[in-house]
């Protein structure tokens, strides 16, 4: 059965790849007056269609339907085939998370460059499926040129599909490299499958911009050397152990680098040549009459295990030997003179080196001069090697995959330690890096030793393409539509793209990547905060209010399963941030650890001790940004228990958390009225003990008699004790709630205006003592529970005088 929203689906696909040529106008007509219309074009990126529909009137009459009919998997409207619908199966998914997330990443990004290229629409998706919609002029016979297609222009293409905006590796491996650090001690060259010409180019720009860099720095410190030298004796004198130093490093430095060059370089180079004289010689050979078969075959195999040695021309190996002469070694005259000599050679390079920042090029270890050697080898091999690796194999298929049957164990060349399928132990030569997997040095059950296992080229190939990588400093995020709607879902894409374009995140399909926040001495604050915790604040920072309501956020560890993050901490922990002017880092120096106990709370449904530990530390409280949150916060717990089909009566642990957030929001209006009206007393007649006596009243909400007895003070006469409660912006939550309680108390008649015309609740001190025997009687008999009510409540009430709350005192102070 196609549901209204798959309908939609296929009729604007159909429309986008022009198979309706009739009454397209009356049916985009039909189609406006459906809600999700102009969401779901938006998802092909088709200027002209989505136009067509926003100036369509959506209240205009059309006498055309939009019901599909079925043939088999064929999809017929108004008696024309239009398209068919296929079911794709996913291959298995590795277990590791960083593979896993490649994987899952690479599917949503190929499966976006379907909708957009060829208006392939995804009508439903599972763990092991999708099921699609393929116009008939798309025919799925040409789904692996599709999927070859899509890595070639964009997953392995440097800039991707600028139109469609579909990233290639400029915005995706190279900007992961500027954003996070993989290896804190850095690492060497990558050895990856090479697919691509112009993913050849984005790693030899890599390999140039770490040349560049060390360049630099040798240039720099020279320039401070001469600094120096130039200076007049007495200027010059502090700095003699200085100059020494940096003279001492350059020199350093420079031997190393000469010496390993020379040496390394050389060495490739003669490897090289001799491997061209072989070839020659074999050449000859080939020449001489009367080789029998045999003596053929035995040149020609030997012909072709040399040719798969070769780097470089012949030509190219002579010039390189001779520019290596002419500078002495020195590997940056080197470059130097084979750029001005072949400018040609390192154009796109020189550009797309412009693109890595220090963090990137600080990825690879270049102080060591053996690294920074081959460097410059892998440069040079990847300009002149044409790429020869094949394409990994679609991830969507026709047929399910089924696993291979295998040799048990998990230490073995004979399959993929990623995903499974067979490889051939003769040629499996691709190992685990820190790029495919968060820990590439991995301890096998039926191995003796710790080691990197082996994968297959698809494997390796698709995890260095993603930046969704897993670190210490970063966290991995999903984003998912809370009711599954297109626009939903096409504002997830909006917001995503805003924030790796607004901040050093990443982002692949529906998953970002947040960069750690840290201090100015290097603290990463989701190693301070707890990696849950800081995925929390962190999240609450970024994404609006609004946003944080609309989507599913899923936070994904090493754990077997993603961890759900609770709309209603989001909602909360971001008006306590907003309310409190709370920061994840205090001014760069240290990571926010009241802000980290907070969340803990809010964790464990204990909003009103959340905002206590935050009062208790803060000198500002925004009142009407406060009393928003804890509004948005009961409405969304109200939310989740009709989520899950529980009522506030039921004994589920959040129908509990949801009744004594109530309780305890309409008891603060009831007693803060009365605090108020102290408050407003004793500052009047001894202002001096005005905080200590409105925290005395506080102290007594266990007992309401005690309460209503020290209230007296706040009536002049002291006959009655009674108390007006006003409504403005920054008690209205409270207020409504202490108006509910009244009525459940069958307490009517007590809202009334004053001469101003302002609205208030008239209180008595038996309205406090019966909602005390209500609550008492009710839902509180217990002590403990009792307890927990007048506990939160007095926090609540401190939070609404956040003066009488004494501050932490500062180091200094203790």
């Amino acid at each position: 059965m196609i549901t209204d929203t798959a309908q939609t689906k296929i009729l604007i696909s159909a429309l986008a790849a022009d198979v309706i040529p009739v009454k397209r106008s009356e049916l985009i007509v039909a189609l406006a007056s459906k809600p999700n219309a102009v969401a779901i074009a938006q998802t092909f990126d088709d200027p002209k269609l989505i136009r067509k529909l926003r100036l369509a009137d959506s209240n205009g009459v059309s006498n055309i339907s939009l019901d599909l009919d079925s043939d088999g998997d064929r999809v017929i409207y108004q008696d024309q085939e239009i398209g068919k619908i296929q079911i794709l199966f996913k291959s298995p998914l590795p277990g590791e998370l960083q593979a896993r997330l490649a994987i899952e990443s690479a599917i949503d990004r190929f499966l976006e460059y379907l909708q957009k290229l060829h208006q392939i629409v995804v009508l439903d998706e599972s763990n092991h499926h999708v099921r699609v919609f393929i116009p008939v002029n798309k025919a799925l016979g040409d789904f692996k040129t599709h999927w070859e297609r899509f890595l070639k222009d964009v997953a392995f293409s440097a800039k991707g599909n600028l139109k469609f905006k579909l990233p290639g590796l400029v915005q995706t491996f190279i900007v992961m490299l500027n954003a996070i650090t993989l290896s804190g001690r850095g690492f060497s060259t990558l050895d990856v499958p090479i697919l691509t010409q112009e993913q050849s180019n984005v790693l030899a720009a890599w390999y140039f911009a770490v040349f560049r860099d060390v360049k630099n720095r040798q240039k720099r410190r020279g320039e401070q050397i001469a600094a120096i030298q130039n200076l007049i004796d007495e200027a010059r004198k502090p700095k003699e152990k200085e100059l020494k130093d940096k003279e001492a490093m350059q020199a350093k430095e420079q031997k190393k680098y000469t010496e390993y060059f020379k040496k390394g370089f050389r060495k490739i180079l003669e490897e090289q040549n001799s491997f061209w004289q072989e070839l020659n010689a074999i050449e000859i050979k080939f020449t001489e009459p009367g080789l029998s078969k045999a003596q053929q075959r035995k040149l020609q195999n030997q012909q072709e295990k040399l040719r798969e040695k070769v780097i470089f021309s012949q030509e190219s190996v002579q010039d390189k030997l001779n520019l290596l002469e002419q500078c002495g070694g020195n590997p940056f005259e080197f470059v130097q003179l084979d750029q001005k000599q072949n400018p040609t050679r390192f154009k796109v390079i020189d550009s797309l080196a412009n693109n890595f920042s220090r963090t990137a090029t600080d990825q690879i270890n270049s102080t060591r001069g053996d690294i920074f050697t081959q460097c410059i080898s892998e440069m040079y091999r990847l300009l002149e090697t044409k790429p020869s690796e094949p394409l990994p194999e679609p991830l969507l298929t026709e047929k399910p995959v089924l696993s291979a049957v295998r040799s048990p164990g998990d230490d073995s060349k004979e399959f993929c330690y990623s995903c499974g399928v067979a490889l051939d132990p003769k040629t499996a030569k691709w190992q685990v890096l820190r790029f495919m997997f968060e820990r590439p040095s991995q301890r096998r059950q039926s191995s003796s030793s710790e080691g990197r296992p082996y994968i297959c080229s698809s494997c390796s190939a698709l995890a260095f393409a993603s930046p969704l990588k897993v670190t210490e400093e970063s966290i991995i995020l999903r984003l998912e539509p809370t009711d599954g709607s297109t626009a939903t879902e096409l504002k997830i894409k909006d917001y995503i793209r805003m924030l790796t374009s607004k901040e050093l995140h990443l982002s692949a399909g529906r998953y970002l990547v947040l960069a750690s926040d840290r201090t100015n001495g290097g603290d990463f604050a989701s190693q301070k905060l707890g990696q849950i915790q800081y995925a929390l604040v962190k999240v609450a920072s970024i994404f609006p209010a609004e946003v944080l309501g609309d989507f599913n956020f899923s936070l994904f560890t090493q754990s077997s399963h993603p961890i759900h993050l609770e709309s209603r901490y989001l909602i909360f922990i971001k008006g306590l941030m907003e309310g409190y002017s709370q920061s994840i880092v205090i001014s760069g120096k240290e990571i926010n650890m009241t802000l980290g106990d907070a969340v803990r709370y809010v964790e464990q449904d204990l909003p009103f001790l959340a905002e206590y530990s935050l009062t208790k530390n803060s000198s500002v409280s925004h009142v009407l940004t406060l009393e928003q949150v804890r509004e948005a916060y009961w409405e969304r717990l109200q939310k989740d228990l009709e989520v899950i089909g529980v009522s506030m009566n039921s004994d589920n642990q959040i129908s509990k958390r949801a009744t004594l957030y109530r309780d305890v929001a309409a008891l603060t209006g009831l007693t803060y009225a009365f605090a108020q009206s102290l408050e407003s007393t004793v500052r009047r007649l001894k202002p001096e003990d005005t905080e200590r006596e409105v925290s005395k009243l506080i102290e007594k909400v266990e007992d309401a008699v005690a309460f209503c007895y020290y209230a007296t003070l706040g009536d002049e006469n002291k006959t009655s004790v009674e108390a007006r409660f006003y409504h403005y912006p920054g008690n209205y939550f409270i207020y409504e709630r202490a108006k509910e309680l009244l009525e459940k108390l069958e307490i009517r008649g007590r809202e009334e205006k004053d001469s101003s015309g302002k609205i208030y609740l008239k209180f008595y001190a038996d309205d406090v003592i019966n909602a005390y025997a209500h609550f008492a009687k009710h839902d509180y008999a217990q002590e403990k529970d009792w307890k927990d009510l007048t506990y939160q409540l007095k926090l609540s009430l401190y939070t609404r005088f956040p003066e009488l709350v004494r501050k932490l005192k500062s180091t200094s102070e203790k």
